[in-house]
């Protein structure tokens, strides 16, 4: 899952305005929220001054200028897999097996973070695949307010 799709996981049940479609995918705007200025972590978040921007599966044929209900809850488990969990086991596992090979502590340190990077270098490719497919987007639960009733 690629990062920003992680990050748009993070945020759960967003509300925001639907600012470009295509086909089944529409672009969500997510408007910075005001605590977001004093978070120590906003640096890391890469909000821009208008928000952030989220691509998302448009079941519901949301068009541009609706305002509308993301759900990212169903997807949290299997990005914390892929982003997380995954690359710790192959640094680990490269510690070990390198550290039982080589018998040094350089050995398997070395070994275990090739491993993670070959592991993120592999995830980066398929990344693209799991983002045309859509399957693990945030999507568009509801549209709480169409454009033609916006002042």
């Amino acid at each position: 899952m690629c990062l920003s799709a992680f990050v748009a996981i993070l945020i759960m049940n967003a509300i925001g305005k639907v600012i470009k479609t295509n086909k089944n995918r529409a672009t969500v705007l997510i408007e910075q929220p005001e605590n977001c200025e004093s978070c120590e972590f906003a640096k890391f978040c890469r909000i821009d001054k208008k928000g952030r921007e989220i691509i998302c599966r448009n079941d519901r044929s949301a068009k541009i200028g609706d305002i509308v209900q993301l759900d990212t809850k169903k997807n949290l488990f299997i990005a914390t897999v892929l982003n997380f969990v995954i690359p710790l086991f192959f640094l680990i596992g490269g510690v070990l097996i390198g550290k039982n090979i080589w018998q040094t502590d350089l050995a398997g340190f070395l070994s275990g973070m090739s491993l993670m990077v070959l592991y993120f270098l592999v995830f980066f490719f398929i990344d693209k695949q799991i983002l045309k497919s859509g399957h693990f987007l945030p999507e568009i639960v509801s549209i709480k307010q169409k454009k033609n009733t916006l002042s």
